[in-house]
């Protein structure tokens, strides 16, 4: 098919604007030849998804120093938010507690009902946590950082929650933005276990306090943090959609799973937000 008259054929009808509308559609459906999943508000309810019991590796041997040295692991099974939580679900959360609002709820670049909330301090996510324990009946709280790692990455040490494959724009979030992104809008970085948005979207709190050494002295069943509070504040996980290629460079290596950072748990920053765990009660696997 040609997609310009030779000089022996009839001069196209087509008024060039229609002309390069088509082309461009062309094109587009070329590259992007499976589209995006349309979702609605409905898709992003609290949904978690089981991660079993069992050993990991966790850390790298190829990263940062505090990533160092890459380290089999055993973590209860849990169950943990397919997605990070929400400015709809937080403000639920809002109106029915008093609860302050979030930091940026007036930013029209991340107040969106889809979008993870941001802005909320480690504090704020904690008594999320407790409201949606009272709320549904079961216990909640913050991810470990053990438990965030294993939920995003797997058995396998992938470098990436979908594996090795670099990042696209369908896996992650690859480049800096004015706003954020919604949740749910890179269907191809799914991890193992279901979870979509580790990495590319926010920070997400965990619930340990951050040590730089931590890995080599860490127990290898359920780790949890150093015991007492320590100057590197709350651990956070997940290379956020402003962090990309500001320290290292690369988004690639931004977004792998083992990347480690911390904040003073009072901050609120417009890249920090959380999602929950669900504790098992033991020998039961909660639905």
């Amino acid at each position: 098919m040609r997609l310009y008259p030779s000089s022996k054929t009839k001069r196209s009808t087509f008024p060039p604007v229609v002309f390069l509308v088509l082309l461009q559609l062309f094109l587009f459906c070329q590259h992007n030849p499976e589209p995006l999943p349309r979702l609605t508000a409905d898709d992003f309810r609290p949904n978690t998804v089981l991660v079993p019991a069992g050993w990991f590796w966790m850390g790298s041997d190829e990263g940062e120093p505090d990533e160092k040295p890459l380290h089999r692991v055993w973590v209860d099974s849990f169950r943990i938010d397919v997605y990070p939580v929400t400015n709809e679900q937080y403000l639920e959360f809002v109106r029915e507690t008093g609860h302050r609002k979030p930091r940026y709820g007036n930013n029209d670049g991340c107040n969106h009902p889809l979008q993870a909330v941001v802005g909320v301090s480690w504090d704020d996510a904690f008594a999320f946590c407790a409201w949606r324990s009272k709320k549904e009946g079961v216990h909640y709280r913050l991810p470990t950082e053990a438990e965030w790692e294993k939920a995003a990455r797997g058995v396998d040490k992938r470098r990436f929650p979908w594996g090795e494959k670099k990042p696209s724009p369908r896996h992650a979030n690859t480049k800096l933005k004015e706003n954020m992104p919604t949740v749910g809008m890179c269907d191809l970085g799914t991890s193992p276990y279901g979870c979509l948005d580790m990495v590319g979207n926010v920070w997400q709190w965990c619930e340990d306090w951050y040590a730089p050494e931590y890995y080599r002295m860490s127990p290898d069943s359920n780790p949890s943090g150093p015991r007492q509070p320590t100057r590197g504040g709350r651990v956070v996980r997940g290379g956020n959609w402003v962090f990309l290629g500001c320290c290292s460079g690369s988004p690639a290596y931004a977004l792998r799973c083992a990347q480690r950072n911390s904040f003073h748990p009072n901050i609120r920053k417009k890249s920090i937000g959380f999602r929950c765990v669900r504790e098992i009660t033991e020998g039961k696997e909660a639905s």
